[in-house]
């Protein structure tokens, strides 16, 4: 669809000014309905009381906002005694052929998309997750120009995102998506064979975390960790990224019992780092205890 276009300095512009903002929110209405009708600027009267007062309109036309019929701006086209015109519209909008051919273009890129998708077989098991606001013929073909007035920024992941996944298109590839990188195949493995089968279609950005954690907690803390959220899941998990929020949680697990077998029943990893904490407590504790009675016995002395 065609878009009215405004430019950043429109809220001060002097015309603008003068015209007042009630006129202005008329100006911006009945613009968008010039570009939805590919009306070229032209605005029929009846839609202008429609949707704003005499006063509104007498703005309009007096700040050159608008020009009302018998105008003398060269720029502008014409008009029937019925009508008024936007001034200088199709300088920064695109005519009525211009929004026709863009249609039909679009109107054939979906045809191509439709009629290739009858000779495909889709598995809907396997088929790539896709965001269903994006027009479909866009989405498969990838031809639709960009539209001017309505940037989209490129998500920037972290620098070391970037870094460890520059060569990421080197990588084995399932469809359209990258296989499970070398240094977390040891985690996935693991977690598969303790009977937790989820999918590993991840973000660039999830796997770089989870090697993360990895080095620091250990294959073992983080299967006895995701066997405690699996077993206290409401649902079953249906992928691997429903473990991150625990895994971020859990403490650094001593390098020395990282490669303990991961135990449900308290003696893995993450229960030796936690014993290893309340045995250094308990140690802090009873020598400030110590510490006190060799005090108390040198003041009695």
């Amino acid at each position: 669809m065609p878009w009215f276009k405004i430019d950043d300095g429109f809220h001060c512009h002097a015309k603008v000014l003068a015209a007042g903002t009630p006129a202005v929110g008329l100006y911006v209405r009945c613009g968008s309905w010039a570009a939805q009708q590919a009306s070229e600027g032209i605005i029929p009267k009846a839609i202008a009381r429609m949707y704003g007062t005499p006063r509104m309109i007498k703005a309009l036309v007096d700040a050159d906002l608008w020009h009302a019929p018998g105008h003398e701006c060269e720029s502008c086209p014409e008009l029937e005694p019925n009508s008024y015109v936007i001034h200088q519209y199709l300088e920064r909008n695109p005519s009525r052929v211009e929004v026709e051919s863009a249609r039909k273009a679009k109107s054939a890129r979906q045809q191509r998309w439709r009629e290739g998708k009858k000779n495909e077989q889709i598995n809907t098991d396997d088929a790539p997750q896709v965001d269903v606001n994006v027009d479909a013929s866009t989405r498969e073909h990838g031809d639709a120009a960009p539209n001017p007035t309505r940037p989209t920024p490129s998500p920037v992941p972290p620098a070391e995102v970037q870094t460890d996944w520059a060569n990421d298109a080197d990588l084995p590839r399932i469809g359209d998506r990258p296989r499970i990188p070398a240094a977390a195949r040891p985690l996935v493995d693991a977690i598969t064979a303790a009977g937790m089968v989820v999918g590993w279609d991840l973000a660039p950005a999830d796997w770089v975390l989870i090697e993360a954690l990895i080095k620091r907690c250990g294959v073992a803390a983080l299967v006895q960790d995701a066997t405690g959220s699996w077993q206290g899941a409401r649902q079953r998990p249906r992928t691997g990224r429903y473990f991150l929020p625990a895994w971020r949680k859990l403490p650094d697990i001593p390098e020395e019992t990282r490669n303990r077998p991961a135990v449900v029943n308290g003696t893995g990893p993450v229960a030796a780092a936690a014993v290893s904490r309340q045995q250094q407590e308990t140690d802090d504790l009873f020598g400030r205890a110590m510490a006190r009675a060799q005090n108390r016995m040198q003041e009695s002395s």
